[in-house]
Order: structure tokens, then sequence, then C-alpha cells
């Protein structure tokens, strides 16, 4: 008994002959089987049944799938014969392409050859320049690198030359910086200290306090040592040499010589009863130092003479202040007085050859080149 079925489109009941779509259901398919082809025809016209349709509802659908392929077998056709008219086209073309290469003469090919000659040889003159182009951009790139190593070496040696030069350079300020410096220095302002404690002079810690206390006398001995020492390298200084005199610096043992007689003057106080002996080697000395003053006027190196400087020197005697040690209070005083006015002109005599030499820097100082420029690169040179 064949099982019925509702149709979902029309409301009809129907089994399931669908031979009138040839859907290939044979009367003894499964019902599952049946609905499989359905669905499988289904998917083939590009939509989905339910299964509950009738064969009436059904045929419609399927005769649009056949109108569809009948269709379908139109397009082919128009394919086919579209194929066929451009098969035919090509074939024309073909035949004409066969008869357009018959025209080709031997003539043409050789030309042909002749032109295909050019173009190689023209190929082999491109690769020849070619070649030689990259032989030359090799050569190129040796000698720039030949150069970038020279260019370093060169860089080297300037780093070099220019650090030698900052040595120099600071070597030159530091000579230019101690001579400047020295230009306002002086030998006997920095071996010689002149200054006075009271009533009584000094040199370089020396006192010319009591000569009649032995206490004192190392101190005095070793004053007069440091006078005849200074005047000595005055006189040096300006090339001064007495008629009569001659200094001999021995620090506490200093004398004075007479020239003409070999006289010594000791001036060196060991004893007050030999005072005398001392007083005459300081009127020695006065003499000396009198003279010294006059040559230095003669000169031109001070601008006021002996007479008329203040202290002025008169025999034994500094601006009437005698320098003889003789007893009583008020002559060592006056003793006392004559050497400050000793160590007085001895100060100025320091402070006019610190002038002199400044003026000789002056002049000389900002005006020179303490290192040549030229002695220094060969210098460098000579070192490389």
């Amino acid at each position: 008994m064949l099982k019925l079925f509702r149709c979902m489109d029309c409301g009809k009941e129907f089994d399931f002959d669908y031979s009138s779509v040839n859907l290939d259901i044979k009367d003894d398919d499964p019902i599952e089987e049946v609905k499989k082809k359905i669905y499988e025809c289904g998917k083939k016209l590009g939509m989905q049944f339910p299964i509950n349709i009738c064969n009436n509802c059904l045929k419609p659908i399927y005769d649009s799938k056949n109108s569809a392929s009948e269709s379908k077998n139109e397009e082919e056709n128009k394919v086919k014969e579209a194929y066929k008219k451009y098969i035919s086209n090509l074939k024309e073309k073909f035949s004409k392409g066969e008869q357009d290469l018959n025209k080709y003469t031997e003539e043409e090919e050789e030309k042909k050859k002749k032109e295909l000659e050019e173009i190689k040889n023209i190929v082999e003159q491109n690769e020849n320049q070619l070649k030689s182009l990259i032989k030359e951009m090799e050569n190129t790139e040796q000698k720039e690198n030949i150069f970038c190593d020279d260019f370093r070496k060169l860089e080297t040696d300037i780093y070099e030359v220019e650090k030698e030069l900052s040595k120099s350079n600071d070597i030159k300020l530091d000579y230019e910086n101690k001579i400047k410096s020295f230009s306002n220095t002086n030998i006997f302002t920095e071996l010689f200290q002149i200054s006075f404690n009271g009533k009584y002079g000094k040199i370089n810690g020396c006192n010319f306090s009591d000569p009649n206390a032995s206490d004192n006398w190392d101190s005095i001995n070793g004053g007069w040592g440091y006078i005849i020492l200074l005047t000595k390298l005055l006189s040096i200084k300006y090339n001064f040499d007495s008629n009569k005199y001659e200094l001999i610096p021995t620090g506490n043992y200093s004398k004075i010589i007479e020239k003409e007689t070999k006289n010594e003057y000791e001036l060196m106080l060991y004893d007050i009863k030999l005072r005398d002996k001392f007083n005459n080697a300081m009127c020695a000395y006065l003499e000396y130092l009198g003279e010294f003053m006059n040559y230095l006027f003669k000169e031109g190196k001070i601008k006021i003479s002996s007479d008329d400087i203040c202290p002025r020197i008169i025999g034994d005697k500094i601006n009437n202040k005698s320098i003889r040690i003789e007893n009583g209070k008020d002559k060592l005083d006056d003793w006392y007085q004559c050497i400050k006015y000793l160590l007085t002109i001895l100060k100025f005599l320091i402070l006019q050859a610190l002038i002199d030499e400044n003026q000789a820097f002056k002049e000389n100082i900002d005006n020179i080149d303490i290192i040549n420029n030229n002695d220094i690169s060969n210098n460098i040179s000579e070192n490389k």
C-alpha cells in the first residue's frame, strides 16, 4: 500500500510518482531513496525541494529545468558557432601569413643577416666598452683606496703635528709667562731684603744693633757680609771698577783690599778693643760707595749726583752721621742712623737696577717670539 502525502502547494494527496520529471524513480525504490533523488534533483536545479510536493506541482518546475537546459544548449551552440568562426579566422590569417612569408626574398634575408651582424658588432663593442669601463672602475677603486689610506695617514700626521704644535705653544706660553714674571723680579730684590727695626737697620735678618755687646757681633758681621756682596754685584752689573779698592765678599769674614798698598780692611768685629780696625774698614767701604755713586751719575744710570743725593756721603759720614763706632750713647746713636742711611742708599740702588731691567724687558718682551715657528716645524720633521 502506497503511502499518501498531502501536497504543501496545492493541498492534495499524492504518492511519490515522479516519473514525469525523469527523476529515474522506480516503483520498488524505498522512500528514502526517492527523497534523496528528489533532493539531488533540487540541488541540480539550484533550489531545495520540500518532500511533500505532488507530481502536478512538481511538473512545472521540471519543465522549467528542461527549458533552462534548452537555453543552455542554445548558448552552447552559440559558443560553438563563435568558436568555429574564430578558428576560420585563424586559418585565414595563417594562410595569409604563409603568403606573406613567401614574399621574402634571399636579398631581404641577406639584409636581415647584415643587420643582425651589425647588431652583434654593436653588442660586441658595447661589451668591450663595458669591460674597459669595469677595468677603469677597478683601477679607480684601487686609486681611491690608496688615496683613502694616504688621507687617513695625512690626518694622523696632521693630528700629530697639531699635538706637537699645541705642546710647543704651551711651552712658548710658559716661557713667555716665566720671562714676564722674571721681568718683575730682580736678583737684588730676591737675595737682599733691607728693612728697619726701630732705630736699627736690618739686612736679610741681620740687625745692626749694639756693637759693644759681643752677642751682636755675628749679626753685625753677617750684615756687612751681605752689604759687601750686594755692592759687589751692583758693581759687576754696571761694569764699575774702583781705582783704589777691591771688595772681597766672604760672608762674616768679608774684607776690602787697597789695590796700591795691598792693605786689607777686615769688616769683621770680633773684639771691641780692635774696633779702630773695623772703623777703618767701614770708612774704606764708604769711600768705595761714594766713588761708585759718582760713576753711576756720569754713566747716566742715576739722575742725581752723589753731592745732591740724600742721604749724602762725605768722607766717613752720611748726612753728618759718622760710620765710626765711638764711645758715648749719642755717638752710638749716630752709628745706628748712619747704617740706616747706608741701607737706604743700597735700597735706592736696588730700585734703580730693577727699573733698568724692567725697561730692558719692556722694550723686548712684548715684541719677541720666544720660540721660532719655523724651528718648531723643522724639529717636528726631524723627529719624524
